[in-house]
């Protein structure tokens, strides 16, 4: 690291001591800087992964020092952590389902996390897909024994007609 430090100072001297009319350009030999950089990296790849094991053989030193008692502490402070979120989702779940029977959205577009914060943002979903309907709106659905329209617009005839005149 220190012999880093030194080159840069001196190629920093030698710069400063170049005139600045003399303008030519300094190749960088950046296959050497990326073989560095991959080099670092791998490097503080291998200190991660000997943390990791570090971390992980001092947690079972710790656990095999705990009583019984301390153990089952443990995991049911681990278990009661797992049921909050539980019920915490089975409540959002819950409350996503009201919200979407209530506004008529699909409930996996309904996001937040609370009630209120549910409602406002599926009325604000709601208002914003309402804003973007044609204003002659969508027809209503039917039985079957309604005979759809005729599916030619005015738009498609007059294309046809302008074909018909072009004599293909």
């Amino acid at each position: 690291m220190a012999e880093n430090a030194d080159n840069a100072d001196q190629n920093q001297q030698q710069h400063d001591q170049t005139p600045h009319g003399n303008d030519q350009p300094q190749s960088t030999d950046w296959e050497a800087k990326y073989r560095e950089a991959v080099s670092h990296s791998r490097e503080w790849e291998k200190r991660a992964k000997d943390n990791k094991a570090a971390a992980d053989e001092l947690q079972q030193l710790k656990e095999s020092r705990m009583s019984e008692a301390q153990k089952a502490e443990a995991r049911t402070a681990r278990l009661q952590k797992e049921l909050d979120r539980l019920r915490a989702e089975k409540q959002a779940n819950a409350w996503r389902t009201q919200v979407a029977e209530e506004t008529g959205l699909p409930a996996g577009l309904i996001v937040g996390d609370s009630l209120e914060a549910m409602q406002a943002f599926a009325k604000t979903v709601k208002e914003y897909v309402e804003s973007r309907l044609p204003k002659s709106g969508i027809p209503a659905p039917t039985d079957g024994t309604v005979l759809p329209e005729d599916p030619r617009s005015k738009g498609a005839d007059d294309l046809r007609h302008a074909f018909e005149r072009i004599n293909f």
